[in-house]
């Protein structure tokens, strides 16, 4: 039985249909199957198939995603509890998830079906809507993060726990719940510090407060964090990776919790996570 990699391509990005059919054809000479997820509506190119997601990742060894990190974070969902290694290729700007070059797309492919390679394990956040009576409705996850906020963009009261304790209240725009992998996204948008991604934290962000007493907060992973709307006239949204959006009744309640399991990723071999800092954020000044 041939060998599988689970390709995850952008193909609204430049050269990246280039570099896809490159990659399987590569991988077709070491008689290694290629295989797309049907989910993402492409067409199976030169040397792959297409399958659905479930049925791809099964025998699979690598993911590949080539594209940013918003196909990266579609691609960490995917996978999901499975830990399949994913190696992102870097097709966008920031890059601070897919930071292997174009360049190196076949090295690094290369070293990973050779086990010469490092892999990092990412938290995963775990969302739950829970009902009046606390009875699970649905869950999401997310590797970046989680916001809630009100549905037509109006400031809505936030009430949260952290750990089964009253944490605060306070009127504003929502609420983010981010993991170390996000702490440079949204989050940092909206004043919440930069974390180093291997740290065992989460961090929870107001957004836009009426308040100066609700800061940004770190707090250890094994923590539960739980976010009520005080609001019984609105209704909002939760939204996880800014991909996956449910909506949500004004009664209900969301509990967010670092997910049982982590994302495993290749690790680079370049610049360490302070250098990519400085050299994609300008972090310092230059």
């Amino acid at each position: 039985m041939n060998r599988r990699v689970v390709v995850v391509p952008n193909l609204a990005k430049a050269g990246v249909r280039h570099s896809l059919d490159k990659l399987t054809t590569w991988l077709a000479k070491r008689d290694i199957d290629v295989v797309i997820p049907a989910e993402l509506g492409a067409t199976a190119g030169r040397g792959a198939s297409v399958e659905p997601a479930r049925r791809a990742l099964d025998r699979a060894e690598l993911v590949v995603v080539l594209g940013g990190d918003g196909t990266i974070l579609w691609a960490a969902r995917m996978v999901y509890p499975r830990r399949v290694p994913i190696l992102g290729i870097n097709f966008g700007t920031l890059g601070f998830l897919a930071d292997t070059s174009i360049a190196e797309m076949l090295p690094a492919v290369g070293k990973v079906l050779d086990g010469e390679h490092r892999t990092e394990a990412r938290l995963m956040l775990e969302a739950t809507i829970l009902d009046s009576h606390g009875r699970a409705e649905s869950t999401i996850w997310a590797l970046n993060d989680v916001v809630l906020r009100e549905s037509r963009g109006r400031a809505i009261h936030v009430e949260t726990l952290l750990a089964d304790a009253p944490l605060g209240r306070f009127r504003g725009d929502g609420i983010i719940v981010a993991t170390p992998s996000g702490s440079t996204a949204y989050s940092l948008s909206a004043g919440g510090p930069i974390v180093e991604p291997t740290l065992d934290a989460l961090i929870a962000t107001p957004i836009c407060p009426h308040s100066l007493t609700f800061r940004p907060l770190l707090f250890p992973a094994r923590h539960v964090l739980e976010v009520r709307i005080r609001d019984h006239d609105k209704t909002a949204q939760l939204v996880a990776d800014g991909q996956t959006v449910l909506e949500l009744r004004s009664e209900l309640r969301v509990r967010i919790s670092r997910a049982p399991r982590p994302v495993t990723f290749v690790a680079g071999e370049g610049r360490s996570f302070y250098e990519r800092l400085r050299a994609k954020l300008r972090w310092g000044g230059e």
